[in-house]
């Protein structure tokens, strides 16, 4: 597609909106705050939260970048993914792989993260809302509407936020309602007919009373259209927010949020890479190829050509071929490609000074999630592999906590209570050349914990932070999975055409299993003030990852089950256990030049044990404990006003990962493979620079972002043709903001080099068959937004 047909226009409506909205600026009185973030030539001032309380980003001694909303839309930004440009150490993707979600999340911070995104595995990198954790990656690609603040914090969470968070943590805090009557709104034209529409609204009532009303609609057509005429990768979403927030009197607040998101999508841009010949279910030896040679009477093109490959016979009952034809970028698939979610989520936050030394708080959330999304995983008009998932969750959330000083505000306590439960069901219909069948079934999942921890002032310069988390964990997995039908039944084939492979048998036992554990996570952080300007802390933490089930299995393991009920044939469904982290980590605070110069910086080390990673086995992917391993890094950020109206940033990020020890044997992964999805280097650079327009008539911002992410692996085989190769990133914006700072208008580009990286994926052990996602290359946007109050 020619970019200049967006670009052309973009040109002409930029001028067209300057003209306008600078003369309709001329008479509006000038009362909006400065939405610089280098406002009076300093670095804007970001509190955060990542202690359980509010306190400055430099007094905050862990490795942490954050973000307010308005330094995000300084950046460009429009959803929690991009972050990962100007964040070291952090690969947030979009990942359909084996799945089909357009909104599934695969986070990874220093190394640490999971990419599966059914139920009975857990993330690695925690993602928060209001203190409100979610607990899937499937509808976790979060559209960023009245945001406050994003926070990423590096290393395990163990204490304070709990399992699941050994990588990270997300933490995303959105706008409270207020005293001020005020509203703003955007709209955005861009490359493939990209409209999207932002507004919200506060509204002040009476006895303290605020609410705010938020809503935006994302509309984006897809990039790759398949010859069937449906358009992969678009963009497709609904999503708005009521809140409220009510001071009860000077010591009570209570605040609340009621939010749903809708998408309608037709799935991802996936496209097959490559066929292999050779699989373990295309023998090189008689009677038949299978995979490849696909049967006529399961085919949903045309006639073709008879064919057969090196050392196979042909079946005169299967002349179509699945082969290179359906390679190289398009996409032939017939089968069912949509991604649709409904998600609703609604917390309730109270906040009780009870007196001047102590504070009381309770975060109540539930949250429900119902997804439904399919692809044709082959990309070609035949029956090879297909896939359609339905995902339901329930998940309630409470968390309680007890804030506290003493010794004339030497230590800062917290101790807290949290209980987390989700229930919800999960199938897998696949259709595949052999079979077709259901996986997946339903689960249960608890978890309660206590926590505390306290920072002690020792000296003025010298204070010690220690805390510990007890844990109990319960998940309870049913896999509700059979055979619906075989299509090589009365065939012959020795394998194919077994009693285990007829319709009717069960693939795993329709039974309930259990997997418990109990776990302390202790951290530990002493911290050191070397001048008003510079701190520098080491820490010692510890964390782990809940384990789970394998819920994909085929064909079936054993068959018929002949045990008794709940004997042994509960030991069938396939579980793996828990990983656990230990981080040493040092690292400094700077801020110097009259508030215009900030540098951070954290280096750390990392004993990985009993790591879950994602391995082909079979015909889909599973999750297995795989050994041990160490990861090094270190993250270094900058920010400097070097000239007034002036500001340049930058990041790098490295990370050295490698494993210890690992088991071969079931896992097929050589102990010199790479970590999956893990970039050894990840940069960014960024200036921009504020002139005023000549005659009052506002300001102009130019701004150009680059980021750098070195090469990595998309799967723990490491195989080369579904690998990122290293790859530059290069944004620009232009912005012109009016006089009262109550107009702007932004023309933009994104990925200017037009790099068309692969952002995932996948391979496929029994079809032999490589997939993945590229980006969508050079895009273009223009973007107005006016606020008023």
């Amino acid at each position: 597609m020619n970019p200049n047909l967006y670009h052309r226009p973009a040109l002409a409506g930029t001028a067209l909106l300057f003209a306008i909205l600078a003369t309709s600026d001329a008479t509006a009185q000038d009362t909006a705050a400065s939405s610089s973030i280098i406002a009076d030539n300093t670095l804007e001032v970001i509190n955060i939260t990542a202690r359980k309380r509010e306190e400055g980003l430099q007094d905050t001694p862990i490795s942490v970048s954050a973000f307010t909303g308005e330094g995000l839309e300084y950046r460009g930004v429009t959803n929690i993914g991009e972050i990962a440009g100007f964040t070291p150490n952090l690969n947030f993707q979009n990942n359909p792989s084996f799945g089909g979600a357009s909104n599934t999340a695969s986070i990874y911070v220093r190394g640490i993260g999971q990419k599966e995104f059914l139920p009975t595995v857990e993330p690695g990198v925690g993602l928060y809302v209001d203190g409100v954790y979610i607990a899937r990656s499937v509808g976790a690609i979060l559209d960023l509407v009245e945001i406050e603040r994003v926070e990423v914090l590096r290393g395990p969470q163990g204490t304070l936020f709990g399992r699941n968070t050994i990588g990270g943590a997300i933490n995303i805090t959105t706008r409270k309602p207020d005293e001020e009557f005020a509203g703003r709104g955007e709209v955005t034209y861009g490359t493939d007919d990209r409209i999207n529409a932002r507004g919200s609204v506060n509204i002040p009532l009476p006895e303290n009373f605020f609410v705010s009303l938020a809503g935006a609609s994302l509309n984006q057509n897809g990039y790759l259209t398949r010859d069937d005429g449906v358009d992969l990768g678009d963009d497709s979403t609904l999503t708005g927010r009521a809140a409220f927030r009510w001071l009860v009197n000077d010591s009570l607040e209570i605040q609340g949020a009621l939010e749903g998101t809708q998408d309608r999508e037709n799935g991802p841009a996936m496209s097959l890479l490559a066929i292999n010949y050779a699989g373990p279910i295309d023998p090189d030896t008689p009677p038949m190829a299978t995979i490849h040679n696909v049967g006529a009477s399961l085919a949903a093109g045309g006639p073709a050509a008879p064919c057969a490959f090196p050392g196979q016979t042909l079946n005169p009952a299967v002349p179509l071929c699945y082969d290179d034809r359906y390679v190289g970028g398009g996409n032939a698939g017939t089968a069912s490609a949509y991604s649709d979610s409904d998600l609703w989520a609604f917390n309730l936050n109270i906040d009780w000074s009870i007196n001047d030394t102590l504070e009381a708080k309770s975060i109540t959330a539930w949250r429900s999630l119902d997804s439904q999304f399919a692809r044709d995983g082959d990309h070609s008009p035949h029956r090879v592999s297909q896939f359609e998932d339905f995902l339901d969750q329930d998940q309630f959330t409470q968390e309680l906590q007890l804030l506290g000083r003493a010794f004339d505000s030497r230590l800062n306590w917290i101790l807290g209570f949290y209980y987390f439960h989700e229930e919800g069901n999960n199938v897998n219909l696949l259709d595949f050349t052999v079979s077709r069948f259901r996986s997946g079934g339903d689960y249960d999942n608890t978890s309660v914990a206590f926590f505390a921890q306290g920072t002690y002032d020792i000296t003025e310069v010298l204070h010690l932070t220690a805390g510990m988390r007890y844990t109990d964990d319960e998940k309870n997995f049913t896999p509700d999975q059979i055979i619906f039908q075989n299509y090589f039944a009365g065939s012959g084939h020795p394998q194919l055409d077994a009693p285990f492979m007829q319709a009717g048998q069960r693939i795993l036992p329709l039974l309930e299993k259990t997997e418990t554990i109990d776990e302390f996570t202790p951290y530990v952080n002493l911290a050191y003030d070397f001048t008003d300007s510079l701190m520098g802390y080491v820490s010692y933490s510890e964390g782990f990852k809940s384990g789970g089930f394998s819920q994909r299995v085929f064909p079936p393991i054993v068959a018929p089950f002949t045990a008794p009920p709940g004997t042994a044939d509960i030991d069938l469904i396939p579980s793996f256990a828990p990983e656990f982290v230990q981080v040493y980590e040092g690292g400094f605070k700077y801020t110097g030049a009259d508030g215009r110069l900030r540098v951070n910086g954290a280096a750390f080390y990392t004993d990985y044990t009993d790591l879950q990673v994602q391995v082909f086995t079979s015909v889909a992917p599973v999750t297995k404990n795989v050994g041990s391993a160490s990861l090094a890094g270190l993250e270094l950020e900058m920010q400097f006003i070097p000239a007034d109206a002036w500001l340049v940033e930058a990041g790098l990020g490295y990370i050295d990962a490698e494993y210890d020890e690992i088991d071969t044997a079931t896992t097929f992964i050589q102990k010199d493979n790479e970590f999956e999805r893990v970039p050894e280097w990840s940069l960014n650079a960024a200036v921009s620079r504020e002139f005023p327009v000549s005659g009052d008539r506002g300001m102009l911002i130019p701004r150009f972002d680059w980021s750098y992410t070195s090469d990595f692996f998309n799967d723990s085989f490491n195989t080369p043709i579904i690998a990122t190769d290293a790859y530059h990133l290069l944004n620009a914006s232009l912005t012109w903001r009016s006089p009262s700072e109550k107009y702007s208008v932004v023309l933009g580009g994104k990925n200017l080099g037009d790099e068309h990286y692969l952002l995932t994926g996948d391979i496929g052990d029994a079809f032999q068959s490589a997939e993945g996602v590229l980006d969508r290359g050079r895009q273009f946007y223009l973007t107005g937004r006016i606020s008023f109050d």
